[in-house]
């Protein structure tokens, strides 16, 4: 075999051990179930408006993978909640609950105007510079409630998820007041120019580069989780609080760098959408995304692989809730439904697994 074949054949054999350690696991039959469950349900709550069920498949399936479009609308959707599942579970591999995602993201979007505020439109450098002023801004983000961890002995579930507000209102305050162009009347900012931001990769289609990013970053965490120093400190240090108390300062390290690095995946997950979307900040642009991306990080068993095909999963609802809207007039909020019902599903079924003694989630750290 060539040598630059191996590092793929490598890559290969690593995800069928990632597949085959998931199919003996039960958390990954109580997903699926609770996937196949929702998808039943959503076929009974649409026969419920008088809609043809084969009609409505074909239509959610031609809205989500029929053509070009329908499947770079699909996988449009899926980046955002993918790159937020990935900040989640590199928090909380690391044993820190980061309920901060939604926050993260919002401060990423902020983060990818501020190149062009203050320089202006600088030609290609701005692009790059927007990337990284948003990861920067979303790590600052998930650096904060790390710090309180650690220094204060103060609870990150409760600090992520206040900051999330926090994020958002601040984001509202900017598009209503100094981000708002002069003489608007729109809770927006100004566009971006053409050099900020990423452009369709194929014509007609909204798919942009971010895209095949957010996939990139994916494999990135895999690797950093399962083939470096780093990712055996983080998987150790979430196995065993002990662990960071022994080890004192290089343990604490370890939690700021996980933090920081959760805090970053979801500042790109703004930022891509500003720069590969939005191409401008507008208040309201993230709907939950973030608390999504929360749930696809646990639907996935906190497997970056995993979080790939869930996040895929939810591309996919909200692309077919577009197609079914717009073909019977079923309200968009839909996708929604068919989103949570995973959700809820699953969280049944784990309390009905618990009570019986039988814990679903399986240690895979």
């Amino acid at each position: 075999m060539s040598e630059s074949v191996k590092p793929l054949a490598e890559t290969g054999a690593s995800f069928r051990r990632f597949l085959m350690r998931m199919s003996a696991s039960p958390s990954l039959w109580v997903t699926l179930s609770a996937f196949v469950g929702s998808l039943l349900l959503g076929l009974a709550l649409i026969a419920s408006m008088g809609v043809s069920l084969p009609a409505a498949a074909s239509v959610a399936f031609e809205g989500a993978f029929g053509n070009i479009r329908a499947l770079a609308d699909t996988l449009v959707f899926m980046t955002p909640r993918l790159l937020v599942a990935l900040g989640t579970l590199i928090a909380i591999r690391g044993g820190m609950f980061n309920l901060g995602g939604e926050g993260q993201l919002q401060m990423g979007a902020i983060g990818a105007m501020l190149p062009f505020l203050a320089f202006g439109d600088i030609g290609p450098a701005l692009l790059p510079l927007a990337i990284l002023s948003g990861a920067l801004c979303g790590a600052l983000w998930g650096v904060i409630p790390a710090v309180l961890k650690l220094w204060r002995g103060i609870d990150e579930i409760i600090v992520t998820l206040m900051m999330n507000f926090i994020a958002i209102y601040f984001l509202k305050y900017l598009v209503q007041g100094p981000m708002r162009p002069v003489g608007s009347n729109f809770n927006m900012s100004a566009q971006l120019p053409s050099d900020g931001v990423f452009h369709a990769v194929i014509a007609g289609t909204r798919l942009h580069s971010g895209v095949f990013l957010a996939l990139l970053i994916a494999l990135l965490v895999w690797v950093l989780l399962q083939h470096t120093a780093f990712g055996l400190k983080l998987r150790a240090s979430g196995q065993s609080p002990r662990f960071v108390r022994l080890q004192g300062e290089s343990a604490a390290q370890t939690v700021l760098a996980s933090m920081a690095l959760s805090g970053a995946a979801g500042g790109l997950a703004g930022t891509f959408e500003v720069l590969g979307v939005q191409y401008r900040l507008i208040d309201g642009f993230s709907s939950g995304l973030g608390f999504e991306g929360l749930a696809v990080a646990f639907l996935a068993g906190l497997e970056p692989f995993g979080a790939i095909i869930v996040s895929l999963y939810f591309g996919a609802i909200n692309s077919a809730a577009l197609a079914l809207q717009s073909t019977f007039s079923i309200p968009a909020a839909l996708a929604d439904v068919l989103s949570g019902l995973p959700i809820l599903l699953l969280a049944v079924m784990s309390g009905v697994m618990l009570v019986k003694g039988r814990p679903v989630w399986t240690s895979t750290l």
